[in-house]
């Protein structure tokens, strides 16, 4: 039990947010912390998300859109803020091998683009290499290795591949040189002896320096000669002290915005080490040459001359300010690094402060969970008794109500029989009365419009006693408007009538019936170009009465394409379908006209009812289509999207009983 604490790590709850460049959050992100699973960020650019002790610091975050990378982040008070930008840069895969197939690893590979970019391949000789978005690799010049000249170079859409061989070497350096005359000491002895000064510059550290020069004579060198080989030798000594220098620098240049905290304390660390090192053993360089110079002051002072004095007097003084500098410089450091030291301190203990504020709002949720799901499990048990308790009433209750839904069932029964007749007696009489209502307002409305075109051909026939022979033919057009007016209506009226006496029932091809009424539009649609489609079995048979069912067609029809062209529309569409549904045929026509305005759609079936302003009917279409679909037995309704389209869906039976014109009369009226 003990061990497994010890080994237990303990996990936090922290929030995470995801903001642009611009500080916007950014929403519906799948992140990786540290290289583990993926964690989805909502809508609201907001998740939560478990962190051990062992992935802080955060040593890397991953996004799963290949195209982003995160920019930077910081955790404090317990929210980790993570900047996204879109990535300016693509990695590719580049294997470096031999002939053979062998990796080369450990080998610089260099590529020279837009920028330079280098790595080194690893064990499996692969390297990845970053590049701008808009560069290509389309030729092995674009690369160089380190001692190998490329052969050849392979690429596919993240790959590359770069077949290599050992660069042979023209000119043998200095050191090798050395080297080899090393192993044959005579003519080791002629090398250095005949040495051309002119491949001075060839020669790269103090080692073969001192092997070339140890057998020469420096002061039987001309003066030329012996300043460029002082140069020379100054020039290495100076690459010595750099050489140096980078090394003592070489922790701080470690430390970078890129690189994690953890490390940077331990740079700082082992750069504080080093400098502690280099101090105690400058001290002790130091003290050693004080002692060599007070031996040497004990031993010769008496014999400086009076300016010698005053000059050593003057440097004393110098060393001394010098000191006193450094000694100033010391401690103005020292208290930066303790004002530095002090702030990490006191963020580490409010970050263990928030630390175990955290920890104690965590176990305030995991109790408030524990609790909401007791009142959860005594309220589920609350609902499972109740439920039962109504499933026992409701079960009583149908009992009770089946029994006197039978007692109900023999009182309405007798009721029925005895309210038939004068029910039936009420009804007639309503459908007297409604016909009756219908029949005026026909009367009315008929001999209205009979009179206007009756009045208009009168005063036109009056215009064209005073008028010339061309303007006589323009009158005589609209003479004939007017008569054919005239005459549409009668045709309704005339229609209206058809239906009190509807004729005999029998078969109708209804797909014939439809091209047949289509025809009669031909030139209206032909003129307009309306795309009329119809579909419809060409054996699809109804039992009907032949003329109401011309009526309902011709009259669906003639308003579609008529609504339709009265839209501004590049194409007009009329759709009329036709399809037998069990015992019944369903029609519908479709057209892509004005639509109707949901104010006047339950007018639309009223007699005389006129739904446009630019309609040029008598508004007794749909009234006779209503009553043709009544007299059949079948209903009508209408589906329509003002300033898009309308439609109307008919449903008769396939099969109409034969009945004779008083029935359906009746069903009419």
């Amino acid at each position: 039990m003990t061990l497994h604490a010890a080994n237990a790590q303990i996990r936090q709850v922290y929030q995470l947010k995801t903001f642009d460049q611009q500080l916007q959050p950014v929403k519906h992100l799948d992140i990786a912390i540290n290289d583990n699973d993926y964690v989805s960020i909502g809508n609201k650019g907001v998740a939560f998300v478990e962190l051990s002790d062992s992935d802080l610091p955060i040593k890397s975050i991953r996004l799963k859109d290949d195209k982003l990378e995160a920019a930077s982040w910081n955790l404090s008070k317990g929210i980790l803020e993570v900047i996204i930008r879109k990535k300016s840069y693509y990695e590719i895969d580049i294997f470096v091998g031999s002939n053979s197939g062998q990796p080369l690893k450990g080998v610089e590979v260099a590529f020279n683009g837009r920028k330079k970019v280098t790595g080194i391949t690893d064990g499996n000789g692969k390297v990845r290499l970053p590049l701008a978005l808009d560069e290509k690799i389309h030729s092995k010049e674009q690369f160089s290795l380190d001692n190998y000249n490329i052969v050849q170079l392979q690429t596919s859409e993240l790959n590359a591949r770069l077949i290599a061989e050992p660069a042979k070497t023209a000119t043998v350096a200095p050191e090798r040189e050395v080297r080899q005359q090393d192993t044959a000491s005579s003519s080791s002895q002629s090398y250095f002896k005949d040495f051309d000064l002119s491949k001075l510059d060839s020669i790269q550290s103090l080692t073969v320096f001192y092997a070339i020069f140890k057998n020469y004579h420096i002061e039987d060198m001309d003066e030329p000669s012996r300043r460029k080989v002082d140069a020379k030798f100054q020039e290495l000594i100076g690459q010595l002290k750099d050489s140096l220098n980078h090394n003592a620098l070489r922790f701080f240049n470690n430390i970078s915005d890129s690189t994690y905290l953890q490390e940077d304390i331990s740079n700082l660390l082992a750069q504080s080490r080093l400098e502690s090192r280099m101090l105690d053993e400058q001290q002790a360089d130091f003290e050693e040459k004080i002692r060599l110079i007070n031996d040497k002051l004990k031993s010769g002072f008496e014999a400086l001359s009076e300016e010698e004095r005053t000059g050593l007097l003057a440097d004393i003084r110098l060393l001394e300010r010098i000191l006193s500098e450094n000694e100033s410089k010391f401690y103005k450091n020292h208290n930066s690094y303790r004002q530095v030291i002090n702030d990490l301190m006191t963020r580490y203990f409010n970050l263990e402060d928030l630390e175990g504020k955290l920890s104690k709002s965590e176990a305030q949720r995991l109790e408030e969970q524990r609790m909401f799901r007791e009142r959860l499990i005594a309220i589920f048990s609350l609902v499972v008794i109740f439920a039962v308790m109504i499933i026992l009433l409701a079960y009583f209750s149908d009992k009770l109500k089946k029994q006197k839904k039978k007692l109900e069932t023999a009182n309405a029964e007798i009721k029925r029989i005895n309210e038939n007749l004068e029910g039936m007696v009420y009804q007639r009489t309503k459908m007297l009365e409604e016909a009756n209502r219908e029949l005026d307002t026909v009367l009315y409305r008929a001999s209205h419009d009979l009179r206007s075109p009756v009045c208009s051909i009168e005063g036109l026939c009056n215009l064209a006693a005073i008028l010339n022979e061309k303007e006589r033919g323009e009158l005589f057009e609209k003479v004939v408007q007017a008569t054919k007016g005239m005459d549409k209506l009668l045709k309704k009226l005339s229609v209206i009538s058809e239906i009190n006496r509807p004729g005999a029932v029998s078969p109708v091809y209804l797909c014939e019936m439809i091209e047949v009424i289509r025809g009669r539009f031909k030139e209206v649609i032909n003129s307009h170009e309306i795309n009329f489609v119809i579909e419809c079995s060409p054996d699809l048979i109804i039992n009907t009465v032949p003329n109401l069912i011309e009526v309902i067609l011709a009259n669906l029809i003639e308003n579609a394409i008529f609504f339709c062209v009265l839209k501004d529309s590049e194409e007009y569409q009329v759709v009329l379908k036709a399809m037998a549904v069990d015992t019944h045929v369903e029609l519908s026509i479709f057209d892509n006209g004005i639509g109707v305005e949901r104010t006047i759609s339950d007018r639309l079936f009223d007699m005389f009812f006129r739904g446009n302003e630019h309609s040029k009917g008598n508004g007794l279409g749909l009234y006779i289509v209503q009553k043709s679909v009544q007299a059949l037995g079948g209903r009508i309704t209408v589906e329509s999207e003002p300033g898009s389209f309308s439609k109307f869906a008919v449903n008769l039976p396939i099969h109409l009983l034969s009945k004779n014109s008083q029935e359906l009369t009746d069903t009419v009226v």
